[in-house]
């Protein structure tokens, strides 16, 4: 049986503390932090800093987690980019799982986050018009998923097919950030392609890569799923495991490997209300892109330090190696947003079951500065973005309408 929680130090599973109240909610975008689920909620960032002559700072609210697919949130603190940006970002938001990212989101106590495309897709196609987060930009338009496998147990060779690798997880238990997550939805998949179905596996929500190594080292989980590139081979390091499969490999089926699975995210209110921030905060991130580019070893060290508890530099310095080589060259200018990549994310999902033909469409999804054809070179003007509330706002917009 599949089943939802939290491991307890004891080796008990506890019940998921992961849901958020609307009052918890209400606390936090009014009146200070409330603590979500067993994660820390509030990050340290060094963005915030008073305007140059001239230019306005504004507040702006960003969720973000450790790990290579959000080093860019983390390099943009360290280096004050937010600053520099006019962007008043005291605190970086960090919700346990990305389900509880989207519930920040909606309520508002995030105004912008990085999460992954199907958790997004789903949620578009569920949230009431005006109100449905958007695509902004891709920063990562490749599949960053593997599993991590304990050091005990019988597992298939690292050469075995991925169906081989993915059958061997045939009654264990398996880790997963969160049920629903992503990691959780390309669980399922994987488990489809290779013949399986999900309640072949016991699914067990551990939290992010470094509660799961706890887990592994004292058998309460046989295998992890990583959402990030560094996740699963610091998993496996530290738990003297391997990488079981990384869904990137060339015998990885299609559907499986070629993916897009990091979104950059605000809502419709939040674009139409503050165009400026939305449009600030996407040079933040280029300009951490470009340092990525310009500084391995200095990315690498901010990488590791803050993702990999200071204990994984080799593996931080081969992600800048993998960064630079694989991930930016696809990667369009300001992060820009292809049609035909949208189209492939939504047959995946498609796939889940969660979304239904024509909930997602370039249309509703992207808005119209992110598209990759838009002939702005990723200045977002307000004129632009309020021509696109009117359209959201008369009904007059491409797409379904959810209600």
């Amino acid at each position: 049986m599949n089943r939802s929680g939290q491991l307890g130090s004891q080796g008990k599973l506890l019940l998921p503390q992961n849901d958020i109240s609307r009052r918890s909610i209400l606390r936090f975008a009014g009146l200070g932090a409330a603590v979500l689920g067993t994660a820390p909620l509030l990050a340290a960032c060094g963005g915030s800093t008073t305007a140059a002559p001239g230019e306005e700072t504004i507040k702006f609210n960003i969720s973000t987690v450790p790990g290579d697919g959000f080093v860019i949130d983390a390099i943009n603190a360290q280096n004050k980019d937010y600053a520099k940006r006019h962007l008043d970002v005291p605190k970086h938001i960090v919700p346990s799982s990305g389900v509880q990212g989207f519930q920040l989101l909606a309520a508002g106590a995030v105004e912008g986050m990085a999460a992954d495309t199907l958790n997004l897709m789903v949620t578009h196609a569920n949230s009431q018009k005006g109100q449905k987060p958007q695509l902004i930009g891709f920063r990562t338009m490749e599949t960053t998923y593997g599993i991590a496998r304990s050091k005990s147990g019988s597992w298939p060779s690292a050469d075995a097919s991925f169906v081989e690798k993915i059958k061997s997880l045939k009654g264990k238990k398996v880790g997963v950030p969160a049920i629903g997550s992503g990691g959780d939805l390309q669980l399922k998949l994987a488990l489809e392609e290779a013949g399986l179905k999900y309640s072949d596996v016991t699914v067990l929500a551990v939290g992010l890569g470094a509660q799961a190594i706890p887990n592994m080292k004292a058998n309460r989980i046989d295998a992890y799923v990583g959402v990030q590139w560094t996740t699963a081979r610091y998993v496996a390091q530290e738990t003297g495991g391997e990488v079981l499969v990384d869904f990137a490999e060339a015998s990885s089926p299609d559907v499986i490997r070629n993916q897009a699975v990091v979104s950059i995210i605000a809502n419709e209110k939040t674009i139409a209300e503050k165009p400026q921030a939305v449009n600030n905060w996407l040079l933040a991130q280029n300009d951490a892109h470009e340092f990525m580019l310009n500084d391995k070893a200095g990315a690498a060290k901010i990488l590791n330090d803050t993702a990999l508890g200071g204990s994984g530099l080799e593996i931080a310095s081969a992600y800048m190696d993998h960064y630079a080589a694989d991930v930016a060259p696809k990667l369009q200018p300001m992060f820009k947003v292809p049609k035909d990549v949208v189209e492939r994310m939504a047959e995946v999902g498609l796939r889940f079951g969660s979304i239904k033909k024509g909930d997602i469409t370039y249309e509703s999804l992207v808005p119209e500065f992110a598209r990759r054809h838009f002939p702005a070179a990723g200045s977002i003007t307000k004129e632009q973005l309020h021509e696109r509330h009117l359209t959201l706002s008369h009904g007059r917009r491409n797409g379904p309408d959810h209600r």
